[in-house]
């Protein structure tokens, strides 16, 4: 094609007026129905998307929850087997210092226990020792009761018969004590 045909065709091109083709006002009509609905039902399954999002981050933080506190319980019950070792630990201290020649080995025995009982205090573990406290049965167990005439000592823990524990605010072992009863 020649220079003067592209231009005489460019011409032509930028006189004609766009041809716009006629809309018949029923398919129009039926075409925006079908777009409003598209419409509804985009939102619809938004909604149900964004429920459905929100169940599954609730599910999902249950799950986080659930197994947190299932291992923690675990954790809890590991500790408080080995506390019973701590326990037998702290007879064969007792005992063994009634033996004068055994006094080296009751003091590894000592060190071992407390180097025992320093982990698990890393770990979270507290002591419960309620001497001198009004008793609280969610934190000892009373083993017996002890005349005392001091009425400040009536139902006050007066003796610790065994040491009990706390792990993460939870009383996996509770202290076993002796509390004052009033005598008359």
């Amino acid at each position: 094609m020649s220079d003067p045909d592209r231009t005489a065709d460019a011409e032509r091109l930028e006189d004609a007026e766009p041809q716009i083709p006629a809309i018949d006002p029923e398919e129009f009509e039926a075409l925006r129905v079908r777009a409003e609905g598209a419409e509804r039902k985009l939102r619809e399954i938004q909604g149900t998307f964004i429920a459905a999002k929100a169940e599954l981050d609730a599910t999902r933080a249950r799950l986080e929850r659930d197994l947190e506190r299932k291992v923690e319980i675990k954790f809890a019950s590991l500790v408080a087997d080995l506390l019973e070792s701590a326990d037998d630990l702290d007879r064969a201290i007792e005992h063994g210092r009634t033996v004068r020649a055994a006094a080296p080995v009751i003091e590894g025995v000592a060190l071992a226990r407390d180097r025992f009982l320093a982990a698990l205090g890393k770990a979270g573990l507290q002591r419960i020792e309620p001497v001198g406290l009004p008793f609280d049965p969610n934190v000892a167990e009373a083993a017996g009761t002890v005349p005392v005439s001091d009425p400040a000592a009536h139902d006050t823990v007066v003796q610790l018969e065994r040491v009990g524990y706390r792990l993460g605010g939870r009383v996996i072992r509770p202290a076993r004590v002796l509390v004052g009863q009033l005598v008359s």
